[in-house]
């Protein structure tokens, strides 16, 4: 069984009584969601008193362990050893029956540190109810040999208790925590000291990795748990299975980390054109579900190919979130009978439909928009999604028309140029404009600058629904996504555009 992993992130406090209340409150917090293990960064408890451990600090967390039935991983605490009267920074894991299951004492210091406290001897891992665990403190977590003694001992969760001071460094800490949990079968934790410290302002960017794969990541303050639906990491787009390094079938080296950092490790919605190409899209859509079913924050659509009605519903009824369509690689239009039975057996499953538009490999004529315009009025209630908003003019605007004239129409903005979204959200509305990543990693980054652009341009709740509620909703929140669509008009909407 797998733990469910909470990772506190919060402003540095010196007040040490205010910030063991705030351990616990958050320690309630994170098993109430479900945590089977919380992590905290340095200095949690502020600057403590120097105590052998445990002590009536950690007696408290052990209380509130044991009581909440939770394991608490801690970043550093300043502690004496008894035996040789030495000052040191360790840190603890206690079990979720309240018993200190080990201490790690920190062993690489900042300057203005070390004429104060004696360095560890050695990283290793310490044995838990949920496996072996690792703790590396401060600059411990950065250096090579550190590493390599937490390596040979066999752990299958490591905490980096570091820290950073600017968003570069942030940036490789967390692409060092992605590129560790391929080199070894664990859990790896980025856990951020935060606020100010000693002069210095040290930022969040709490992240947890798994075997190359991010579950959970966050610059914002609060608790960040891996698999919570409701954890601020929300930017959700349509993007080829290809745009994903981590679920790519290339060797796991091949994995730049810097491809899993930041906003293109959010939520995902795989999809893969080149399952339109095969007499096989079973396979192929399975394959997607397989991706997909690796990470909490992905789901996968099915291929909906003209012709291929029973298999489209048969992964539909697997776990597939909605549908994607191209019937111009079939050299058919929209309006065939092939891709109108298609719809029916969306409908009754009430999962949307995302489909091609814009210039692409098939014949431009059947990219046309306004091709689809027979299928909506079979339709009225099943929500379709314009990929591209047709790319580029004159199909843009036929994009805007369509969706003008039907309430089930989406549009998705990866090709579309920043000022048709912006038409978009002005005459369609922000309720009804959903980001798309693109296909290919480089593009993703393009997409997003583009549409951080709007960001200044629109009301905060309207970027929102673009970035997060559209494709949330429709993907994600619901089992019966299309009950959950606004009301649509009764009939078309007659529409006349000034020439």
């Amino acid at each position: 069984m797998t733990p469910r992993i909470a990772v506190s992130q919060t402003p540095y406090l010196r007040d040490v009584s205010r910030s063991l209340q705030r351990t616990v409150d958050q320690m309630r917090q994170a098993a109430s969601h479900g945590a089977d293990i919380v992590v905290f960064p340095e200095w949690f408890l502020g600057l403590n008193p120097v105590d052998v451990l445990p002590n009536r600090l950690t007696q408290r967390l052990s209380q509130a362990a044991r009581e909440l039935s939770i394991m608490v991983i801690t970043g550093s605490l300043r502690s004496l050893d008894l035996s040789t009267g030495k000052k040191q920074q360790s840190g603890l894991v206690i079990d979720r029956d309240g018993s200190v299951a080990g201490e790690q004492a920190k062993i690489h210091f900042q300057p203005p540190e070390q004429p104060w406290f004696e360095p560890g001897v050695a990283t290793s891992a310490i044995q838990t109810t949920w496996g072996r665990v690792a703790i590396l403190l401060g600059l411990d977590g950065s250096d090579p040999e550190r590493w390599e003694e937490c390596v040979a001992s066999n752990p299958d969760l490591v905490v980096m208790a570091h820290y950073a001071d600017s968003p570069n460094r942030r940036t490789e800490l967390q692409e060092l925590a992605v590129s560790r949990s391929q080199t070894i079968d664990a859990t790896v934790i980025f856990a951020p000291m935060m606020g100010r410290f000693s002069a210095v302002s040290y930022l969040p960017g709490a992240l947890i990795a798994e075997r190359g794969r991010i579950l959970s990541l966050s610059d914002r303050e609060g608790l960040l748990i891996a698999g919570d639906p409701e954890a601020p990491l929300i930017q959700l787009g349509a993007t080829d299975i290809a745009a994903y390094p981590a679920v790519s079938d290339t060797p796991p080296r091949s994995l730049d980390p810097k491809a899993t950092i930041g906003s293109e490790a959010e939520r995902r919605v795989l999809i893969d054109w080149g399952a339109l190409l095969t007499s096989d899209p079973v396979t192929s859509g399975q394959h997607l579900l397989a991706k997909a079913g690796e990470n909490t924050r992905m789901a996968a659509l099915a291929p909906a190919r003209p012709g291929f009605v029973r298999e489209l519903e048969m992964l539909l009824k697997a776990g597939a979130v909605g549908a994607f369509a191209y019937p111009g690689l079939d050299r058919l239009p929209p309006w065939s009978e092939e891709m109108l039975t298609l719809g029916g057996a969306l409908l009754k499953n009430r999962r949307p439909l995302l489909v091609h538009t814009g210039p692409g490999r098939a014949p431009i004529r059947f990219d046309n928009p306004l091709g689809w315009d027979e299928f909506l009025q079979t339709y009225p209630s099943l929500p379709v999604i314009l990929i591209h908003m047709g790319g580029r003019s004159p199909l843009v605007e036929e994009a805007l028309l369509l969706a003008e004239r039907h309430r089930n129409v989406y549009l998705e903005t990866s090709g579309a140029p920043l000022q048709a979204i912006q038409q978009a959200l002005q005459e369609i509305g922000p309720g009804r404009v959903l980001f798309g990543s693109g296909g290919i990693p480089d593009q993703f980054h393009l997409e997003w600058q583009k549409i951080m652009e709007l960001e200044s341009l629109v009301t905060v709740d309207a970027f929102q629904g673009v970035v997060n509620r559209n494709a949330r909703r429709l993907f994600f929140d619901s089992a019966e996504p299309i009950a959950r669509l606004p009301a649509s008009r009764e009939g078309l909407s007659v529409v006349r555009r000034p020439g």
